[in-house]
């Protein structure tokens, strides 16, 4: 069938290294996110791999706490996440007028995927819909926009380095090797590639996703009838960090 673009049926797709993480890592940015720990220190996306988990795992109640949880570090692609589940009814009633809600507050950023979609779903509302994706818009930035999801994420990310760092001179990190792993897992990295401020640093952090979701292409796609992947296909180059219990409250 011919559609436009829909961001969670191309999505379930992919890897799940690309889907977890952002459609457009490059090998260093994959090398640093292998490190243990690394994802700990980032649970907008920690929260999201998990999600995607849970997806291909068909538990969808368990992927969408996940994906509200990394919602709340102002995670976009999540929160692009809940609005298409919502807009195309995946195993529950639709509703439109929450997923245009949602899609709003993924396009804050100006991201081409999310900014297509919320106008393509904004073109399939009624009066009714309409409006009251406007009173479900303020409460849903009230707790997930950027004016308040931002500094949640970067007190996370300030205290996870700090943790680590300790006392440590900027010298001593960029210049310590970090050993990771054993046996045929194992590996190194230069602490100036693991320490780069674009994955700590929550301005430059949120520069380096601006420049990994805005590469994302708009267009129309092909996409046959769905089918299941082998297990290969779906294994995870990310490390694994399962969740100890199910999701319940707010993280």
């Amino acid at each position: 069938m011919r559609c436009r673009w829909m961001y969670l049926w191309l999505c379930l797709c992919l890897p799940l290294p690309a889907l977890a993480s952002g459609p457009a890592l490059s090998a260093a940015d994959l090398r640093v996110m292998e490190v243990p720990g690394f994802l700990d220190a980032h649970p907008d996306l920690r929260y999201r791999k998990w999600a995607v988990d849970a997806l291909h795992r068909h538990e969808l109640n368990t992927a969408m706490d996940y994906f509200r949880r990394a919602a709340r570090y102002a995670d976009k692609p999540s929160q692009g996440y809940l609005a298409e589940l919502y807009w195309y009814g995946v195993q529950m009633p639709a509703d439109r007028a929450l997923a245009h809600a949602w899609m709003v507050v993924a396009a804050e950023r100006g991201y081409p995927m999310f900014v297509e979609l919320r106008d393509r779903f904004a073109a399939g509302l009624t009066a009714e819909q309409r409006q009251r994706s406007q009173g479900i818009q303020q409460e849903l930035m009230a707790e997930y926009g950027d004016a308040v999801a931002k500094p949640r994420i970067a007190e996370v990310l300030r205290r996870a380095r700090q943790e680590m760092t300790g006392s440590r001179t900027a010298s001593q990190v960029n210049n310590m090797v970090i050993t990771y792993g054993s046996g045929a897992g194992s590996g190194t990295i230069l602490g100036s590639e693991y320490y780069a401020p674009k994955y700590w640093d929550p301005a430059q952090y949120h520069l380096w996703q601006d420049a990994t979701w805005e590469k994302v292409p708009v267009g129309t796609v092909d996409v046959g009838l769905p089918q299941n992947l082998p297990a290969s296909s779906l294994e995870p180059v990310l490390p694994q960090t399962q969740p100890p219990v199910p999701p319940s409250g707010n993280p």
